[in-house]
């Protein structure tokens, strides 16, 4: 018998299969203007390239005003600020567009760089309504990525819009290091290990991740 990925329930695995289809092909209404700031995830070697090239096409369009990108302890995957900057030039980056280092002050992962992404946008608002916010991760990382940034949003009522937009396609079938550097597997493989993410991190312990009904109620908002 197959040994199942997690437990939850049939009623919310097929809402997550929904949300996850309407993550993938989010829409945000060209009228809205670009958006103050695009943040590439974080990753490791064998998958930065996803979010850099869209990024690199995002700011070529014209669609965004400035790229984050997040600064922290090496060692644990990510090679850090500098080396994203190197490789976004060399991937063809327009330095008319600002860069913009979010300092997560320690291990750079996936909930410390959402939670200081929401702080620094939060700054920049200055108490008035925060810009919208274009999320960058790749394909197999971005549904949670997604979730983890608008966790806090709704949790502390912020104001924020935020969307996302997919990486890059890269090799399915190809093996790629992920999860801290600890991981190696095929990226179809590592879709697993995102959906055990995505149930382990609603404990309180691991932020209290938003369930599929309340991402949901957040897009409603958003897209309203």
């Amino acid at each position: 018998m197959t040994q199942r990925i997690t437990q939850l329930p049939a009623e919310e695995m097929e809402r997550l299969f929904m949300l996850a289809q309407r993550i993938m092909s989010d829409y945000r209404d060209p009228r809205r203007g670009p958006f103050q700031i695009a943040y590439v995830f974080s990753e490791t070697v064998s998958n930065q390239d996803s979010g850099f090239m869209r990024a690199v096409e995002l700011a070529k369009s014209r669609e965004i005003q400035s790229v984050g990108l997040a600064e922290g302890a090496l060692g644990h995957g990510y090679e850090g600020f500098d080396h994203s900057v190197q490789r976004l030039r060399q991937l063809g980056w327009n330095d008319e567009v600002p860069i913009v280092k979010i300092d997560v002050g320690g291990n750079v992962n996936t909930r410390s760089e959402a939670d200081m992404l929401v702080d620094y946008v939060r700054g920049l608002a200055g108490g008035r309504r925060p810009s919208d916010v274009c999320i960058i991760a790749p394909p197999f990382h971005l549904v949670r990525a997604f979730i983890t940034t608008i966790t806090p949003v709704v949790r502390n009522s912020i104001p924020l819009r935020a969307y996302a937009v997919p990486g890059v396609p890269l090799p399915w079938t190809a093996i790629a290091a992920h999860s801290q550097g600890t991981t190696a597997d095929t990226r179809c493989n590592l879709l697993k290990s995102e959906l055990t993410l995505l149930e382990t991190y609603r404990a309180a312990q691991y932020g209290s991740m938003l369930n599929a009904e309340e991402i949901e109620n957040y897009l409603t908002w958003r897209d309203c």
